[in-house]
């Protein structure tokens, strides 16, 4: 499944965003995720973005009607807080079954 809608491209594995400077940046999906009754997508660059530090990830409010997909940024520390926390309980739970596996 291949989206693309304003500047956004979406696969089932990447997304490629636009900068503010008309950078096209591909990223990998590192999750998409509810906290209560939003989404949020977890995306890391492939390549590394001046002015932010390499292996950093970014979160943004999901939209997605099946065909569109839809970005937009997270207004409120509030929100950013309960993002990050419910990502990185993701990032646990799996960093917990991969030991589990072994």
């Amino acid at each position: 499944m291949s989206t693309e809608k304003d500047n956004i491209t979406y696969t089932e594995d990447t997304i490629t965003i636009v900068l503010e400077n008309d950078k096209e940046v591909e990223c990998d999906i590192l999750a998409i995720f509810p906290v209560r009754e939003q989404f949020y997508i977890a995306i890391m660059p492939q390549t590394p973005i001046e002015g932010f530090e390499e292996d950093e990830y970014f979160l943004y409010r999901y939209a997605s009607d099946g065909e569109n997909v839809e970005l937009s940024d997270i207004e409120s520390e509030e929100e950013l807080e309960a993002a990050e926390d419910k990502f990185e309980e993701l990032l646990d739970e799996e960093e917990f079954n991969s030991m589990e596996d072994k």
